[in-house]
C-alpha cells in the first residue's frame, strides 16, 4: 500500500480518528483531575565496606570485584525480596497498618543513585502515614535480614555456646565432687610420673576434642544460616525485559471506542430506550468488563542471568561447609588418640586407676568450662562488633510529600500518541472492511465495466437546485458511455436494475433520463417498479394513472404520458398499484407496450424493483433487453449481485455495464482531479445555472404554454 492510500483511508476515517483522539485524551484528563491525592515517602539507604566479615554474604577475595552497579542493582532486588516484604508486612500489621506482600511491592520502587553507593527507597500511598510508615519499617526490615545473612553465624554460635556453657559448668562440678569424695575415702593417692605425663597427655587431646566440637558446631550453625537464604535467591535472574502492549486489550479497546461511536451516533437519531440502543449499551458494558480483566502490557521476551548473590552464597557456604568438615576431622583425629591411650590405664593398680581417672575427667571438663567460656566471650564480641560494623546504613529517616503524577507529561503523551492509536485503529478498520468501495472492485466483483461513478452527496437528484455540479458531471459519464457504446444495444429500451434494494436505483435512471434529455434525445421514463414507485415523487407528479392501468387496458399510451420540467423528457408513472404485478409483465399487452412505446422517443429508460426480491426486474429485462446495473458503494458483497446476473443470463439479457452509486469522494481519482483542477469551472457553471434560472422565471407564462408541446402530438 502507497503512502497516498494511506493519506486516503485516514481522510475518509478522519472523524473516527478525531473522535477517538478527543475521547483518549478526556480520559487521560479526566482520571487525572479526578483522581485520589497521593503521597510519597523516600528514605536513603548507603552501603560501605565492612572492615572484617565472619559470614559475609560477599566471599572474600570475590566479593568486591564486582561492579559498583551491579552490587547496588543485586541489593536493590534484596530490597524488594520476598523475605523482606514479608517481614514488613507482618511488622505493619503489627503497628495497626493493614497491608499484605502484594500490596507493598505494588507501591515500592527501589532505584541506585547515579555514580553513589546509595539507593532511594520510594513508597506511594493515598495516606501520608501510611507511605511513612511502609518506607520505615521496609528499610528496617532490609537491614535486619542483612545483617542476618551476613552476620547470623555469630548469633547462632552465641546460642549455642550460651546453652552448652551451664552443662559443662554443672559436669564440672560433679566430677569434682566425686574427686573430693574418693580422697576422703581413701586418703590422699599420688600418681607416679608416668601416669602424670599419661594424664597430662589425655587432657591436651580432650581439650583438642573440645575444640574440634565446638569449631564444628560453629561451622554448622553458619552452614544451617546460610542454606535458609538459598530460598530467597534463584539460581538465575532475569536481566531484562521486553514489555509489549496486550494484543487483546487492544483488541478491546478498539471494539470499545467503535461501540462508543456507534453509541453516540444512534444516540442522535433514537431514544436511550430503543432496542438496538439497549443492545448496544450491553455489548460496551460487556466490552469493559472484558477490558478490565486484561491488562494493559505484557513481557514479550525477558532474558536470564546468572545470579551473583547465589553465587556468593555458595562460595561462603562452601567455606562453612569446609571448616565443618575440618572441625570434625580434628574432633574424629582426637578421640580415636584418645581411645589408643585409655588401654594404658587399664594396666595401673585399681585406687591408682580410679583416681587417675577422676583426675583425667576433672581436668578435662575444667578445660572443656573455660574454652567454652572464652568462646562465649568471642561470639560476644563478634555479634556486637557485626552490629557496630554494618556495611548498610539507613542515611535518614523516611520524608513524605505529594507524589509527583506527572499528569503534564500523561497529558502530553496522551495528546502524542492517542492520533497515532486512533490512526493505526483506522487502518485496522479499512484492513477488515471488505465492503465495495471503488470501480476496481466493483469491476473485479461485478465482471462488468462500470460505466460512471456517482458521489455520495446530500441531493442526489438532479432536478434539484442543491444538486452538485458533479453529479451532473457524473450522468454525463454515464450517457456518453451508452451513446459510444450504442452498436451493442439491442434497441433503445433500456432497464437500470439492481440485485437488492436502497441502492439508489431509481435515483439513477431518473437522472439518467434528464441527463440525455439535456443532451437533445428524446426521452421517456417508464416507472416499472409496480412495487414501491418513487419516480413520480422525484419529478414531483401524481399517480394515478399510469403503466398498470395500461397494461389493465383501460387507457390508452398517449394519454398517460406526463410531462416534466425538463424539455424532450416524459413520465410514465407506475399507477395505482395492483395485486400482482407478474401478472401483468407476464401478459401480451406488457410484450406490445414495449414495442409500441420504442417508437415515441430516442431513449426508453425502465425503473424496476430490486431483482434479487423480485422476478419482475428479471422480467422486464428479458422483455427490454438491455440493462444497467446500480451497485451502492461501502456495502458488503452478500453474493445477491452474482445470483441476479445468472438469473438475467438465463432471460438473454444484454447486460451493458454497471453504476457505482454513493461512491465516498475520496475513493474515486476523478472526483479528486475534478475538485482540485476543475473547481472554477464548477463555480462558473453554478453562476451560470443560476442566470438561466433568472432568465426563464423572467420568461411569461403564454410564451411557456406556446413552446411547450407534448412529443406525442
Amino acid at each position: 500500500m502507497e503512502l497516498w492510500q494511506f493519506y486516503r483511508i485516514l481522510r475518509r476515517r478522519r472523524w473516527l480518528v478525531i473522535i477517538g483522539t478527543v475521547i483518549c485524551v478526556g480520559i487521560v484528563a479526566v482520571s487525572a483531575r479526578m483522581g485520589a491525592e497521593r503521597f510519597e515517602a523516600f528514605t536513603t539507604i548507603m552501603e560501605k565496606v565492612a572492615a572484617d566479615d565472619t559470614v559475609a554474604i560477599y566471599a572474600p577475595g570475590y566479593a568486591y570485584q564486582l561492579e559498583p552497579r551491579t552490587r547496588l542493582a543485586n541489593l536493590a532486588q534484596l530490597v524488594r525480596s520476598r523475605t523482606v516484604v514479608e517481614r514488613a508486612a507482618a511488622t505493619l500489621s503489627a503497628l495497626g497498618k493493614v497491608t499484605d506482600p502484594v500490596s507493598i511491592l505494588r507501591t515500592l520502587d527501589v532505584a541506585p543513585l547515579l555514580d553513589t553507593s546509595i539507593l532511594t527507597v520510594r513508597v506511594w500511598s493515598e495516606s501520608e502515614d501510611d507511605a511513612k510508615a511502609v518506607a520505615d519499617v521496609v528499610a528496617k526490615e532490609f537491614v535486619a535480614y542483612y545483617n542476618e545473612m551476613n552476620y547470623g553465624g555469630a548469633t547462632r554460635s552465641k546460642l549455642f555456646i550460651s546453652s552448652e556453657a551451664p552443662k559443662a559448668r554443672a559436669r564440672l562440678a560433679a566430677i569434682r565432687e566425686q574427686l573430693r569424695k574418693f580422697k576422703e575415702q581413701n586418703g590422699i593417692v599420688q600418681l607416679d610420673n608416668q601416669t602424670s605425663l599419661l594424664l597430662q597427655r589425655l587432657n591436651t587431646l580432650n581439650l583438642r576434642a573440645s575444640e574440634g566440637l565446638i569449631a564444628a558446631e560453629q561451622s554448622r550453625a553458619r552452614v544451617q544460616n546460610l542454606q535458609e537464604k538459598f530460598k530467597d535467591f534463584p539460581e538465575t535472574r532475569t536481566m531484562g525485559k521486553v514489555i509489549a502492549t496486550n494484543p487483546v486489550w487492544l483488541s478491546l479497546q478498539s471494539d470499545l471506542v467503535r461501540q462508543q461511536i456507534e453509541l453516540e451516533r444512534m444516540l442522535r437519531k433514537r431514544t436511550a430506550v430503543h432496542p438496538e440502543v439497549e443492545q448496544l449499551m450491553r455489548q460496551v458494558e460487556e466490552t469493559k468488563r472484558q477490558l478490565a480483566q486484561q491488562v494493559e502490557t505484557m513481557v514479550n521476551s525477558e532474558s536470564q542471568g546468572v545470579n551473583p548473590l547465589r553465587d556468593n552464597l555458595v562460595q561462603s557456604y562452601l567455606g562453612a561447609v569446609v571448616d565443618y568438615a575440618s572441625g570434625r576431622a580434628g574432633l574424629a583425629a582426637a578421640q580415636e588418640e584418645i581411645s589408643s591411650l585409655k588401654p594404658d590405664l587399664d594396666t595401673l593398680p585399681a585406687k591408682e586407676m580410679r583416681m587417675a581417672q577422676l583426675t583425667l575427667d576433672e581436668e578435662s571438663a575444667r578445660n572443656t568450662y573455660s574454652l567454652l567460656r572464652q568462646k562465649l566471650d568471642e561470639a560476644v564480641i563478634r555479634e556486637k562488633e557485626a552490629e557496630n560494623t554494618s556495611s548498610i546504613r539507613v542515611v535518614d529517616p523516611a520524608k513524605t510529600g505529594p507524589a509527583d503524577t506527572r499528569k503534564k507529561m500523561k497529558l502530553i503523551l496522551a495528546i502524542i500518541l492517542s492520533p497515532i492509536f486512533c490512526a493505526g485503529l483506522a487502518l485496522m478498520l479499512n484492513y477488515l472492511d471488505n465492503s465495495i468501495k471503488t470501480p476496481e472492485e466493483a469491476e473485479a466483483l461485478l465482471k462488468l465495466p462500470v460505466f460512471a461513478v456517482v458521489p455520495l452527496a446530500r441531493s442526489h437528484s438532479l432536478l434539484e437546485k442543491r444538486c452538485l455540479p458533479v453529479m451532473d458531471t457524473s450522468f454525463q459519464m454515464l450517457s456518453t458511455n451508452l451513446w459510444l457504446g450504442n452498436s451493442e444495444l439491442a434497441g433503445n429500451t433500456l432497464v437500470v436494475a439492481s440485485a437488492e434494494p436502497d441502492v439508489g436505483r431509481s435515483t439513477v435512471a431518473a437522472n439518467l433520463a434528464i441527463t440525455l434529455a439535456r443532451d437533445g434525445a428524446r426521452v421517456i421514463m417508464v416507472d416499472g417498479d409496480l412495487r414501491q414507485p418513487a419516480q413520480h415523487e422525484i419529478f414531483g407528479l401524481d399517480n394515478e394513472t399510469g403503466l398498470s392501468n395500461i397494461l389493465a387496458g383501460k387507457l390508452a399510451l398517449k394519454d398517460a404520458l406526463k410531462p416534466t420540467s425538463v424539455t424532450d423528457l416524459l413520465l410514465l408513472t407506475s399507477g395505482p398499484l395492483p395485486s400482482n404485478p407478474m401478472r401483468l409483465f407476464r401478459s401480451p399487452e406488457m410484450q406490445k407496450f414495449v414495442e409500441d412505446i420504442s417508437h415515441l422517443a430516442d431513449y426508453v429508460i425502465f425503473d424496476s424493483p430490486a431483482g434479487i426480491t423480485f422476478a419482475d426486474g428479471t422480467l422486464l429485462a428479458g422483455l427490454v433487453k438491455n440493462v444497467v446495473i446500480v451497485y451502492a458503494a461501502g456495502t458488503v458483497p452478500r453474493g445477491a449481485e452474482a445470483e441476479f446476473i445468472k438469473k438475467l443470463e438465463l432471460v438473454d439479457a444484454n447486460i451493458l455495464g454497471a453504476v457505482l452509486n454513493m461512491v465516498n469522494p475520496e475513493d474515486s481519482h476523478g472526483f479528486y482531479h475534478l475538485r482540485v483542477s476543475y473547481e472554477e469551472i464548477l463555480k462558473d457553471g453554478k453562476a451560470s445555472m443560476a442566470v438561466a434560472e433568472r432568465m426563464l422565471k423572467a420568461i411569461p407564462e403564454e410564451a411557456e404554454k406556446t413552446e411547450d408541446k407534448s412529443p406525442t402530438e
